[in-house]
């Protein structure tokens, strides 16, 4: 389920144009950290971009 939210993670980002986040050890670190071991069930797309905005934004300190 990890890989899930983690391929969701990327496809925000580029499609944000947001993908030089990845540069930033520190920004990653913080938003896998977001997206891991959250509830597995019912996993959606609508699901997935939703943990991924939070995890971003969570990481973005927003």
């Amino acid at each position: 389920m990890d890989a899930l939210r983690l391929e969701s993670l990327l496809r925000q980002l580029v499609a944000e144009d947001r993908f030089p986040l990845l540069g930033d050890t520190e920004w990653v670190g913080r938003a896998v950290a977001r997206l891991t071991g959250g509830k597995n069930s019912w996993i959606t797309d609508r699901a997935l971009r939703q943990v991924v905005t939070e995890g971003m934004a969570a990481a973005t300190g927003l």
